[in-house]
This record gives structure tokens, C-alpha cells and sequence, in this order.
């Protein structure tokens, strides 16, 4: 089988066109084996490629732009190029496509439109191939599952401009859709539109707002599909338009919760998201907190862990039942004491909860952690889980979640927290609930999202823009972080002393060295259960309020990374510039009589020099 790449590209002198794909022949989407493509004039580039017929029937692929053997830029590729080819080794596909930048509408090409709000679960085939074959494709995301895109024209096989005898297209790779038209039948020119069409009652019901499209004749050979592909196709409808609701989990208590809110309830919640056609369900974050045990704990945004949910949010009724009836009619009276309290008793149901997740992992933890399903969640998560595990069993052994003060281990090591981990170690008890804690969260939530994208709803998770200074990353990796300072805001109208957040700040410089992998690992691990994340202070990306560690308030700090002004740029705006004034605290005498009135001589001796 033959493929024969054509794509429109200006480069600069010394830049070339290279194709990176899914089959041996392209790279194997390896980088440093992509295939080039060939130009007479800098701008139009070719490569014919000879390939095997992949096992799955489809090749993805992708442009790249290379200088020095070096890629040095990227099409859009969130949505990849696929092209579905025929059981014919002798086919050969020339394939015309255009370079991908973002697309107009990109949220329309989101997980939480295709997955969620527009998805469509029930693909049609891979549109039927021909011996002379025209495979026009087009990007339309905005149609839901009872539409689909259709093309009209001036020949008998789209309709001979009946848009209610057009030509369906297949949206298997949805929102891109195709159809493969028999050229042999074609007289050309050909001229064509788009029509969005319903399916249940089979008509078109609009017709995209532009000229015709035209083609001459493309001089399509026996045994060859021309494949058009990179067509954006709009049509003058409503803008799309949903409500949704935002919540914090703890407060979504029902009579199966267990005094707080948790994830089980959450697909309680999307019920009466449906129910009241709604199409997102915002939440706060959900990532473990504890650090002493106490109701110091329950601020969402400050965790001691960037991956690992909160066990408080744990459905025990999941969890199975304890097979002591004494004991589980026990726990099902303070589940009804706790649920009848008139706000959240965070300390009880903590304390409630882990004694309840000491009793069932004892009772099903060994034949949970032997399961398929945790190894398969285990290894994908060894990463954070492991450490996570460890730094949670330290906490509570040396009592206290700041690793500083830890009298062993203080300094992580992953050789000596992989021996720690040893199922054959004292401690291994002790670590394993996490994992198992860990386990069940994950598989509730996940149990959440897919029954939120089942019925058109969108989940949209949290992320805190900043990390607790006693946390697993703290500890793990400091080296991405300033903790010799602390993140806050500065004074307004609302907080005239500033806002002191406590949290670390992030080195910018560090991260950027391997490519921001620590964000990006934490975007991926997001995505397994959100559509759609809200990113906490995003204004924190480009500048931060930093404040000296020895500061209370937030009066004292300073936005990093920030441009200095100099003397001469302030005096262009007027303004004298006078050091005393500006670079040494400026404290006049009446200031002092205003705030501390009968003090301010004990005040002026015993403070001020």
C-alpha cells in the first residue's frame, strides 16, 4: 500500500516538513524517526510512502516542522489526523491536507463537549471504500448524537442538491467526519456544501452559510482514494448554552452519606443535575489535607498531596460491609448521628471513618491489593502512591506532618522508602491501607465521572494553585519550589493587611528546564475524572504576591517575577522620588498616636529605633 503525503507549507531556510505517524514506516511516533517530505519551491512538500497494512486498519499521523533534526513546531494535535484505509495492498491514497493550527470554537473540541456534552457513544464504520475513491473530511464538533453532517452536490451520489438524499458521513472519528464517494461516478467539476442533517427525522435542517465548494478534476488513477481532509464546516445556529452548579463535595450529605458528603453522593448529585437540566457539576478540591488530625485540617487548599483524594470522601457503603453485625449496627447508629447533625462534625467523621477503614481492610484489604484491578492502579500510580503512602505512615508515627523534624527519613530517599515498601517490612501494614484508602477513592470517583459523561454532564474539578510546605512534594521534590518564601495577595479594600497564604511559592526556572513535567503529570492525573478543570488563582502563573517568611500579614511582600522601574522612569510620571520615603519605613508621629493612642510612648521606645 502506498501513501502519498501533500501538504501547503511556507518554511523558512534551513526548515523542513516531516510526517510522524502510528506505524513503523512514520517513526512509530518516535520524534527522531519521523519521515521528510520533499519541496521544489519552500512551500508545496511530498513524500510517498510505502507501508504495510496496519493490523488495526488505520493509520494517525501528524506534521512537524524540523530545523537541524530538531523539531521545532507542532501542529495542533489534540485531535489527530486518521485515516482509515482499505484491505488492498495495492491502494495507494494521496492524501491533500493543510497545516492544523488551533481551531476557531477550540472548546467545542474538548474532552468535555466530545466525551460529555455532544459525545457521540454509538460511531458509525469507517465509510466504505471504492476503486476510485474521493474521501472528503470535515471538522465539525458542534452536533449532537441525533445529527450529522451530510454533503450536498451537483451529482446523483450526493443528491444531485436534494439535501435530504445527501451523502451521510461517518463520524468514527468524531468531531471529524468523512465520506468516501465513487469517482468513477463523478463528473467533474464538482461542486458541493455541507449540511447538517437530522437523523430521526431524516432531513437536513441547514446548510452551511458560504459559497459553494468547488473541485475540478483531480485526476483520480484506478486503485487510488484522494483523501481532501482539514475542511472546517460552520452553520448559522443558536449559540450552544448550558447551566451547571458548583459545590463542595463535603456539603452534598444525604441520608446514605456518612456525615459529610462524599462520592458516592457525588452521582447523586449529577442525578439532579439531569434531572434539572443541568450540564455541569463544579467541585472544590478534593485532595487529602490531613496533617494533625484535627479540624485545622479541613482547608481544601492546602494538601499535603497534589494526587491523593481526601479519605473523608470515601463511600463506606462501597466499601462492603464488616461481617461483625454487633459492630456494623454499631457503626450504621453513629452514621445516623452523625448525618443528623446541623453542620459537619469534621473530627468526628474522620475519627469515624478511619476506624471503619481499619476494620474492612483488615477484613478485604489482602484480597482487594491481590486483585488485577489494584496491580493495573498500582503500577499506573506508584509514582505519588508510594511516597504518599509513606509520607501519611511517618505523620502519624513522629507526629507531626512537618518531615523537618522527623527524627529518620527526614531527607526522601526512594531506596529507602522502596525497602520501607517491602510487603515483607513491619511497616508494610501500616502503608498498605493507603493503598488500598487510595484504591477505592479512585475507582469511586471514576465510577462518578463515567456516569456523569453517560448522561451529558460535565465534572469539573479544582486545581489549588499552590501546595502545602509540609507535603509529599515538599518533601519528594523540593527543588521546584521557593520555601523560603510564601505565596499570599496584596492589600485591598477587602484585606487592607494582605492575604498570607503559607504556601510556598514555585521556581519557575526550575520547571521549565524539563518542560513543566511536574504540572503536566498533574494535569493527566486530573483529566482520568474531570472534563473540565477550574486552575485556582491562574493569575499565579505569570506573577505571584511573595512574602518573607518571617511575615504575618501580607504587607510586606512583593510580586515575582516583576520589572523594577527606575528612578528616572518614576520621576517621568511625576513623582519625586525620595528614599527615605520609599526604601525605609516611613512611620510619621501621628500615625502612631491614631493607632495605638496611650501606648505610643511604650510603642516608640520599646519598637522603633
Amino acid at each position: 500500500m502506498t501513501l502519498i503525503f501533500n501538504i501547503e507549507y511556507r518554511t523558512s531556510w534551513g526548515e523542513e516538513v516531516r510526517v510522524l505517524g502510528s506505524i513503523p514506516e512514520l517513526g512509530n511516533n518516535q520524534p527522531n524517526k519521523a519521515t521528510p517530505l520533499h519541496t521544489v519551491d519552500g512551500i508545496h512538500w511530498t513524500a510517498e510512502v510505502d507501508i504495510q497494512i496496519p493490523g488495526n486498519g488505520s493509520v494517525e499521523y501528524s506534521y512537524h516542522i524540523y530545523r537541524d533534526g530538531r523539531t521545532i513546531r507542532t501542529e495542533w494535535n489534540s485531535l489527530p489526523r486518521i485515516l482509515h484505509v482499505a484491505d488492498n495492498p495495492k491502494k495507494v491514497y494521496r492524501i491533500e491536507d493543510c497545516w492544523k493550527n488551533l481551531p476557531e470554537q477550540q472548546y467545542f473540541y474538548t474532552s468535555a463537549f466530545t466525551e460529555s456534552l455532544l459525545a457521540h457513544r454509538e460511531r458509525s464504520a469507517a465509510p466504505k471504500s471504492y476503486k476510485k475513491g474521493l474521501l472528503i473530511k470535515a471538522y465539525a464538533p458542534c452536533i449532537d448524537s441525533d445529527h450529522c453532517l451530510a454533503l450536498c452536490g451537483n451529482q446523483k451520489a450526493l443528491g444531485d442538491w436534494n439535501p435530504d438524499k445527501a451523502a451521510l458521513m461517518s463520524d468514527i472519528d468524531f468531531p471529524e467526519w468523512q465520506v468516501e464517494v465513487d469517482a468513477g461516478k463523478i463528473s467533474f467539476p464538482l461542486e458541493y456544501k455541507f449540511v447538517l442533517y437530522n437523523k430521526k427525522e431524516r432531513r437536513a435542517v441547514a446548510w452551511e452559510n458560504n459559497p459553494n465548494r468547488y473541485m475540478a478534476d483531480p485526476q483520480i488513477a484506478a486503485n487510488e482514494t484522494l483523501a481532501v481532509g482539514d475542511r472546517y464546516v460552520y452553520f448559522n445556529l443558536p449559540a450552544w448554552k448550558g447551566s451547571g452548579v458548583a459545590v463542595p463535595v463535603f456539603s452534598l450529605r444525604s441520608e446514605k452519606s456518612f456525615g459529610v458528603g462524599d462520592f458516592g453522593d457525588l452521582k447523586r448529585m449529577i442525578d439532579w443535575a439531569v434531572a434539572t437540566n443541568q450540564k455541569a457539576v463544579q467541585i472544590l478540591p478534593i485532595n487529602d489535607t490531613t496533617m494533625a488530625h484535627t479540624w485545622t485540617d479541613s482547608y481544601p487548599y492546602s494538601s499535603i498531596s497534589i494526587y491523593a483524594f481526601h479519605p473523608m470522601y470515601a463511600d463506606l457503603k462501597q466499601l462492603g460491609s464488616l461481617k461483625d453485625k454487633k459492630v456494623m449496627a454499631e457503626f450504621n447508629k453513629r452514621q445516623k448521628e452523625l448525618n443528623a447533625l446541623p453542620a459537619v462534625d469534621y473530627e468526628a467523621v474522620n475519627k469515624t471513618k478511619w476506624e471503619y477503614f481499619h476494620l474492612i481492610f483488615k477484613q478485604e484489604g489482602e484480597k482487594v491489593l491481590a486483585s488485577d484491578a489494584f496491580r493495573n492502579f498500582y503500577e499506573a500510580n506508584k509514582e505519588w502512591l508510594q511516597p504518599y503512602a509513606v509520607f501519611s505512615y511517618l505523620r502519624d508515627a513522629y507526629k507531626t506532618p512537618n518531615f523537618r523534624e522527623w527524627p529518620k527519613y527526614a531527607t526522601y530517599d526512594a531506596k529507602e522508602i522502596e525497602t520501607l515498601c517491602r510487603p515483607d517490612s513491619a511497616d508494610y501494614p501500616h502503608i498498605a491501607i493507603y493503598y488500598y484508602i487510595q484504591f477505592n477513592l479512585h475507582r469511586q470517583l471514576l465510577a462518578a465521572t463515567e456516569h456523569a459523561r453517560a448522561n451529558g454532564v460535565v465534572l469539573k474539578g479544582d486545581i489549588p494553585i499552590g501546595i502545602s510546605r509540609n507535603s509529599v512534594e515538599a518533601w519528594k521534590e523540593s527543588h521546584y519550589f521557593n520555601l523560603n518564601g510564601q505565596a499570599g495577595a496584596p492589600p485591598d479594600d477587602f484585606s487592607v493587611n494582605g492575604q498570607n497564604w503559607g504556601l510556598p511559592t514555585y521556581n519557575w526556572d526550575v520547571m521549565e528546564k524539563d518542560g513543566y513535567a511536574w504540572w503536566m503529570k498533574r494535569f493527566h492525573k486530573m483529566a482520568e475524572y474531570f472534563d473540565a478543570y477550574r486552575i485556582d488563582h491562574i493569575l499565579g502563573f505569570f506573577r505571584i504576591w511573595e512574602i518573607p517568611m518571617h511575615a504575618v500579614h501580607g504587607l510586606l511582600g512583593q510580586f515575582v517575577p516583576a520589572l523594577p522601574m527606575t528612578r528616572e522612569e518614576i520621576e517621568s510620571y511625576g513623582l519625586a522620588f525620595r528614599e527615605d520615603f520609599f526604601l525605609k519605613p516611613y512611620i510619621h508621629e501621628y500615625f502612631l498616636g491614631q493607632i495605638f493612642g496611650p501606648h505610643t510612648d511604650y510603642v516608640k521606645q520599646t519598637f522603633i529605633e
